[in-house]
């Protein structure tokens, strides 16, 4: 999650009573480290507010750890019924849609753990390289058709957002280039990653985008 993309999601949470939100289920969760220390600021835009204002946040994440409430994999029927026993009335899905073989799945069962009337923050990249958690389907759907996975729901608000560029890393590390000029001449020694990697340059030129929706389930 990129600091921009935290910081609307964030913002977007903040609009509603902490009543509406509490429990909040964070699907992809990650660890107490990735959220504080890797990626900072998911805690300090995100969950710090949220658990300031009395909304409790439980993580759940498909692989155990440090501040991990629940792992499971709502893909499933059990890891599902596990998930749905928090009663959520609101969730936060972040880039995760472009990591599973059929994200219309994924999004009908997210919304099934929401009650009636909740809220779902739903982001994820719009304009953004291949990578890997363990697959990516280079799904990049604008914030309209994020929406539309999710059956009934009213579109509160949808947003494509700026969050940077590839020579924003490479001005930080600048041997990221090193890997595609070597590469550049050898695409017979593997045409997949030469693509990969050849296609990185687009980013030097373009921002990253990613699409960002807040919904509110249906109420009956």
């Amino acid at each position: 999650m990129f600091p921009t993309e935290a910081a609307w999601v964030g913002a977007a949470l903040s609009a509603f009573d902490a009543e509406a939100l509490s429990p909040l289920l964070n699907v992809g969760a990650s660890t107490r480290t990735f959220r504080t220390e890797i990626q900072p600021w998911i805690h300090e835009e995100i969950v710090a507010p949220l658990e300031a204002r009395g909304v409790r946040v439980v993580h759940l994440d498909l692989k155990e750890g440090d501040g991990v409430d629940i792992a499971a994999d709502i893909l499933s029927d059990e890891g599902l019924a596990r998930a749905k026993a928090v009663g959520a009335r609101a969730l936060t899905l972040c880039n995760i849609l472009e990591h599973v073989v059929d994200p219309a799945d994924l999004a009908r069962r997210a919304q099934a753990l929401v009650a009636p009337g909740g809220i779902l923050v739903v982001t994820g990249p719009r304009s953004y390289p291949h990578h890997r958690d363990p697959i990516d389907t280079m799904f990049r759907p604008t914030p309209q058709e994020m929406a539309a996975l999710f059956s009934g729901c009213e579109v509160l608000l949808a947003e494509e957002l700026a969050t940077g560029s590839y020579r924003d890393q490479v001005r930080a590390r600048p041997w990221l280039l090193l890997r595609p000029l070597f590469r550049l001449p050898f695409p017979f020694l593997g045409w997949a990653k030469w693509k990969r990697s050849m296609g990185r340059l687009y980013w030097l030129f373009n921002p990253y985008l990613v699409s960002c929706v807040v919904l509110r389930t249906p109420r009956d």
